[in-house]
Order: C-alpha cells, then structure tokens, then sequence
C-alpha cells in the first residue's frame, strides 16, 4: 500500500461540519451558584448557634430546628459545590453527555443525609416527650427568632437567584438544583415558627410536653421532604422518560415534517432544563435526519438529538437511519 499517496488525500471537510461544541449549557457561572454560596454560609453559621442554644436550653424543637437547618446547610454546600463542579466539567469529553447530573447527584446524598439526622431526631424528641428535661424557653425563644430571620433573609436571597433570569426555564422550578436549596430553606423557615410555638406553650402555659411532640411533627415533615427529593433525583439519575407535556411537544415537531411518523422516542434530561434525545421517524416522503433536527430547534435545551430516519417502504423508498 502507498502510504504517500494516503497522506496527499485531503482532509475530510465533512467531518470537520459534524464536529459540534461538547457543552450541554452547564459551562456558565449563574447567579445560582453565587447565592447558594452566601446562604450556605449563612445557614453554618446559624445552624451551630441553635445547635448550641438547643443543648444548652434543654429546648428539643429549637434543637431540631438546628438538626433541620444542618442538613440544609449540607444540602446547600454540596448545592454550592455542584454547582462549581458541573460547571469544571462541563466539556469535559470523559461525561458523554455532560456534567448536568453532577446537581442532582449532590440533591439525592443531602436527602440521604437528611433522613438517616432525621430518624436520630425522631427517636430523641419521643424520649423527651416521656422524660422532660429541664427548657429555658426565653433564652430559646430569642434563639429561634434569629434563625427564623436567617431562614427568610435565605429564602429571598434564593428566590431573587430565580427571578435573575428572564426566561421562565432558568426559574427555581427549571433548576433542580436552585429548587431543592429553596424547598430546605422554606422548610427550616416553617420549623422555626413550630420551634416558637412550643416554646411559648412552655412559657405562657407549663406545657413541656408541646416542644418534643412539635419536634416529632417537624421531623415527620423533614422525612416526608427527603422521600420527595429522593423520588425527584433518581428518575433523573436514571434516565427517566422526560414529561408528558415536553414528549408531546418533541413529537409534534418531529411529525411537522411532511409525511413523518413517529415510530419510537427516547427524551431524558441531562442536567438542568437540558434535555437529550434519540428518535426513530418513518418518512412517507423524501427526509434526511438535518430536516428533523431543524425541526427542534425552535425547542429550548434540546441538545445533541439522534434522529434515525426510516423510509416508508411501502412507499417503494429506500430506508435508510443518520
């Protein structure tokens, strides 16, 4: 074989047009990232001083609101970190499909972590409810209303993070990442006005049982949180099928298309509002996969679609795929 002749032959220039950016819109830094960081400094700190108030007060509800807001200010670290991470990694050729994931698998361990601080917290507020210890509720109530202060001061900042894009995808609902942080802030916010109304009840009424049986009641509502954010992460982690009403919308410009089908449609989302796909079309009529990827470009967060393309072969075509 002529292996001079081999190399005169020019490069293929058609490789070089199918050559595309590996970013799946993870490479940016948001406003997210940068307001998640603030809060989950913010909640450290908040969180060791109603830790400390709760053990020293002997107060079980303003302890399990320090438990609760620690597993929010793990929740927000491993938040702030994803962030960074996903956005290091983000045309990193090793993730095929990105470094979106990198999110919602920091989401799925802060749930993980919250259940097991949870069931702890739930086990010790029943001791208390049977064996009261000592409380000092004005020295907790004092405690309770900063952190109830912290939590909102959180909320909003989280919130404006959401409103700083235009775009209704980019809001907290969009990020899944931004959402969960919102979900445990809002949620510690709720604990703390519980944590001030046991602590009244002790206070104005003797009632001692009230701070450990609104302990329980709270810790029900963090495990309830962490089942929803578990349920959440996984179908994304693995590959569930994207919603209805996003499938509906990919088929219907998929079949736009003059004499296109839809035979099979696999949708999943690789990070944050950003989706990947790979269809099967059978065409009555002459297509070729670019007529379909042009289709969905219109479509927000569609990146990287595989579109196989079969010809009717009852239409006396030849089939053929991308």
């Amino acid at each position: 074989m002529n292996y001079a002749a081999v190399q005169t032959v020019p490069l293929c220039t058609t490789r070089a047009d199918l050559y595309h950016d590996h970013g799946f819109g993870q490479g940016t830094r948001r406003s997210a990232e940068t307001r998640t960081l603030v809060v989950a400094a913010i909640t450290w700190v908040t969180m060791v001083v109603e830790v400390v108030a709760g053990l020293w007060t002997g107060s079980m509800a303003l302890l399990a609101d320090g438990i609760h807001m620690g597993g929010h200010a793990v929740a927000l670290g491993l938040a702030a970190s994803a962030y960074y991470l996903a956005r290091r990694y983000a045309r990193d050729r090793r993730l095929s499909l990105g470094s979106g994931k990198i999110n919602d698998l920091a989401a799925y361990t802060s749930a993980l972590l919250l259940g097991v601080s949870t069931l702890w917290l739930m086990l010790e507020s029943g001791r208390r409810l049977f064996h009261a210890g000592p409380l000092q509720p004005v020295e907790a109530l004092v405690v309770a209303v900063i952190g109830l202060t912290v939590n909102l001061l959180s909320a909003w900042l989280l919130a404006g993070a959401g409103k700083h894009h235009h775009d209704h995808n980019h809001g907290p609902h969009g990020d899944h990442n931004l959402r969960a942080a919102l979900l445990h802030v809002m949620a510690d916010a709720a604990t703390s006005v519980a944590a001030i109304l046991g602590l009244l009840g002790a206070w104005l009424w003797g009632w001692q049982w009230l701070d450990p049986a609104i302990a329980m009641v709270t810790s029900l509502m963090i495990l309830r949180w962490s089942w929803r954010l578990l349920h959440q992460t996984v179908g994304i982690l693995l590959d569930a099928e994207a919603p209805a009403e996003l499938r509906r919308r990919v088929g219907e410009r998929l079949e736009a298309v003059a004499g296109s089908h839809v035979a099979d449609l696999h949708l999943w989302s690789v990070g944050h509002n950003t989706w990947t796909l790979v269809a099967s079309v059978v065409s009555h009529a002459p297509a070729s996969p670019e007529m379909y990827k042009a289709a969905l470009a219109g479509l927000d967060g569609i990146h990287h679609p595989v579109v196989e393309v079969h010809h009717c072969h009852a239409c006396g075509r030849q089939s053929g795929d991308e």
